[in-house]
């Protein structure tokens, strides 16, 4: 018997109403619990959960997930949330997602470690944490990144030193960087000889961008075993984990044996600013205003860079009403 395990994606439009994406989500379960391949892991999309509001981790929004698990006994890797936490400052929020098992017991909470600079808001975690997630049942690891982690090859090479067999990347990504999903996932699954599931949304001008789907999985030799269009839809694939050890074991190239063999050393792992790269390389811009002054000064992006004070008040209002939606929605639960 080989160690089978059911996927489904979940490629949604999300919107700036958490309610809205709860109660889709909640409804694209039912409809794929309906089908004869029934999925025993389901994942979904960057802010998925909430783009606006901030809910701490555990709380109302994760109890709400966590009865969608346990209804239907599935591991649930729903997206990514804003996560309120004592640890930040007021207005600050890390971009987590939860995971949950069967029994709905959430049994992670992975924070973004490369939040998206300039363009992303959220906090980077400042711990040491590198999200593997157990499938006893099937005797499988699972990896955890979330979106611009992925750019980051020495995170996915850790899970998979950890003994990850496939790395879950919930993202977010405008139209312009569809093609992402034919190169970045198919080289982390290649190098790190395991399963590799890239999600995307398919919203319209959230925070002035369309996004591009294109959700796509990818088998441990680099192959795209399939990759969505640019529509909301799911689907559903059966994963042998078993062609995983096969590749580890005995594969033409077998990448994780050859760095043991090779032992290959990295002189800037404790020690990055001492790299040559940084002597020519100019300040790092975090947030949209530094990116813009950064810019400005080579005339890129100078026409109309005004800020709109009422759009700001009425993004605040938007967030508010959406609190209120949100407390409504769960109380009905």
């Amino acid at each position: 018997m080989g160690r089978y395990l059911n996927v489904s994606i979940i490629q949604m439009p999300i919107s700036s109403d958490t309610v809205i994406n709860l109660k889709y989500l909640k409804e694209t379960v039912d409809k794929l619990m309906t089908g004869y391949v029934k999925p025993e892991l389901i994942i979904g999309v960057e802010y998925g959960i909430s783009k606006s509001y901030a809910d701490t981790v555990p709380g109302k929004i994760t109890d709400f997930l966590s009865s969608i698990a346990k209804e239907y006994g599935i591991y649930f890797i729903p997206g990514t949330m804003y996560e309120r936490n004592d640890a930040l400052k007021e207005g600050e929020f890390y971009n987590t997602c939860p995971v949950f098992a069967p029994t709905g017991e959430m049994i992670a909470a992975y924070r973004k470690k490369a939040p998206f600079r300039p363009g992303e808001p959220s906090m980077p975690s400042c711990d040491d944490d590198y999200c593997i997630i157990e499938i006893p049942e099937k005797n499988i690891k699972i990896g955890l990144l979330i979106c611009y982690d992925q750019f980051f090859p020495e995170i996915a090479r850790t899970l998979a030193l950890k003994g990850a067999e496939m790395i879950v990347c919930p993202a977010s990504d405008p139209m312009e960087f569809d093609y992402i999903s034919e190169v970045i996932p198919r080289a982390r699954a290649l190098e790190n000889e395991l399963y590799y599931i890239w999600t995307s949304d398919t919203s319209n001008n959230i925070n002035g961008a369309t996004t591009c789907g294109t959700s796509t999985i990818v088998g441990p030799e680099g192959e795209v075993i399939y990759r969505a269009g640019n529509i909301p839809i799911t689907f559903t694939k059966t994963l042998d984990f078993d062609l995983v050890s096969f590749k580890r074991e005995y594969g033409r190239d077998q990448h994780l044996n050859a760095l043991k063999h090779f032992n290959v050393k990295y002189p800037y792992a404790n020690n990055l600013e001492s790299a040559p790269v940084y002597k020519t390389l100019g300040k790092f811009t975090t947030s949209p205003d530094e990116y813009s002054n950064k810019v400005k000064n080579v005339g890129v992006g100078t026409i109309g860079n005004k800020v709109d004070k009422l759009n700001i008040r009425n993004k605040y209002l938007d967030i508010r009403k959406t609190e209120e939606n949100l407390i409504n929605f769960l109380k009905t639960k």
